[in-house]
């Protein structure tokens, strides 16, 4: 029984660790990988969303960066409040700062894209001022 709890708490630790994914999308030959700082993807065509979710704290900043290949179709990249209003899209080879504290889902959109991406993020504690 007790190795059924310590399992359970430890399957519950790294979900939390790793954050809530989730989207509706279509893809055909390829996939998409999720790390702990990053969304990527390569595939022949991908339709719909892909969302990692992030929560920012109190002097912190959220550094994004967006890198895709095109070979047909659309995508994009964006910054999504809580409250499901866009706060930023992300221009490819844009560097992006966010540093108002909340939870934001940082959004995948694709038309019939054929091609690749690779989003990055890093959430640092801002500096004081001395």
């Amino acid at each position: 029984m007790k190795q059924c709890w310590l399992l359970l708490v430890t399957v519950m630790i790294a979900f939390f660790l790793m954050g809530c994914t989730g989207g509706s999308y279509a893809i055909t030959i390829g996939e998409i990988d999720t790390s702990q700082n990053s969304l990527s993807g390569e595939y022949q065509s991908f339709t719909g969303n892909y969302y990692r979710s992030v929560e920012l704290d109190n002097d912190a900043i959220l550094s994004l960066s967006f890198d895709v290949v095109t070979n047909k179709g659309e995508l994009s990249a964006k910054v999504i409040q809580a409250n499901g209003e866009t706060i930023k899209t992300i221009n490819p080879n844009e560097q992006v700062e966010i540093d108002e504290p909340g939870k934001y889902k940082l959004m995948i959109e694709g038309k019939e894209h054929q091609g690749s991406f690779l989003l990055e993020w890093e959430i640092q504690k801002e500096k004081l001022n001395e």
